[in-house]
């Protein structure tokens, strides 16, 4: 999304004749008459060479902007009336073992987005938000796959045919969102019709139980937080600071409260700004742990994960031009009962991946 400021160059004319010609008098129209080089009087001209004009050009606007003191500013610059695409894609292997046996299953998903500019006041751009397809693959520990894609027909098998029809329901659909050139989101509206298209597009293949269950969770995703929340995450991206080149900036989350007690931390350095693309590195950590005792048996848990990549943020725009993050994961579960121990091993490596 992207803001256009057009300066228009200052124009200083200088009037100056060719040579110190002497004014001789006035013409009946109030013009001034000099001698020319023949001797004759005639009435005084302007020449192209008269005329000198100073032009100044007007700095190029970018997203990623080098102030006097070396530092770099980052605010979109998104163009009114233009549409850009984001394409979410993500993949994760889920890996488990006791130590005597163990299984994998897989699953991939993708989501295509287009977000116009529609309009840009008081800092604030609005956008349309128009969801254009999604699809999802997921892979037993047997090898057998089940997929479904809104941009094909609706799958026979039941469970999935519900899913395609949330998300086919969506297909097409608009939204508006406001948010400032930090990326940060002011508003969302325009919610409400689309949860009513996509319960009454699942309504009548589901039973009741089912359809409330549903509900919840529509109005929960489809909730002005969650979608903020999610924009955010990708877009909402720079520090309120300007940055030095290589500079980095973290964020540390404390977690006390729940069964599982730790930290995350995500730390991101500005590596590069080129004329097409920014560079930012990311670099993670999470660590959690937790124990429980009920009825004689006592649980343990050990959570650890790391989490590295990359984004490209377009120079011009400050739009996402592309995103690798890789997080992997390991669970560690121990459960003791009657003298005996079972240790269940988890491994979870996502890969999230846009544009």
């Amino acid at each position: 999304m992207k803001k256009l400021v057009f300066v228009m160059a200052v124009l200083v004319t200088v009037a100056s004749c060719k040579k110190e010609d002497k004014v001789v008098g006035k013409d009946k129209d109030g013009k001034e008459l000099v001698v020319n080089e023949k001797g004759d009087t005639v009435a005084k001209t302007e020449t192209q060479d008269s005329l000198k004009v100073e032009t100044t050009t007007a700095p190029k606007i970018v997203a990623v902007a080098k102030g006097t003191d070396g530092k770099f500013a980052y605010k979109y610059n998104l163009e009114i009336g233009k549409t850009y695409p984001m394409t979410l894609a993500v993949k994760t292997t889920h890996s488990a073992s006791d130590g005597k046996q163990s299984q994998k299953m897989v699953s991939e998903s993708k989501k295509e987005i287009d977000y116009t500019v529609k309009d840009f006041k008081n800092g604030v751009y609005t956008l349309e938000v128009h969801s254009k397809g999604y699809s999802e693959k997921m892979t037993d520990p047997s090898g057998k796959s089940i997929s479904y894609d809104t941009n094909s027909a609706k799958p026979a098998n039941k469970d999935i045919a519900v899913s395609w029809s949330i998300y086919k329901a969506m297909t097409g659909k608009t939204y508006t969102m406001k948010v400032d050139q930090k990326g940060k989101v002011i508003s969302v509206d325009g919610l409400d019709a689309l949860k009513s298209s996509i319960l009454n597009s699942v309504k009548k293949q589901v039973t009741a139980e089912e359809f409330k269950f549903f509900t919840q969770v529509i109005n929960s995703s489809l909730s002005k937080e969650a979608l903020s929340s999610q924009f955010e995450e990708t877009m909402n991206i720079f520090p309120n600071k300007t940055l030095a080149l290589n500079e980095s900036w973290s964020d540390n989350q404390k977690i006390d409260k729940g069964p599982m007690k730790g930290s995350l931390s995500m730390k991101r350095t500005l590596t590069s700004v080129e004329p097409t693309n920014t560079t930012i590195t990311v670099v993670g950590t999470q660590n959690l742990k937790g124990t429980e005792s009920q009825q004689g048996m006592s649980m343990s848990a050990d959570n650890n994960a790391n989490v590295d990549g990359k984004i490209l943020i377009d120079t011009q725009s400050g739009w996402i031009n592309k995103v690798s993050l890789t997080k992997k994961e390991t669970l560690k579960r121990t459960i003791e009962a009657q003298g005996q121990k079972q240790t269940m091993t988890e491994s979870v490596t996502t890969v999230t991946t846009v544009n």
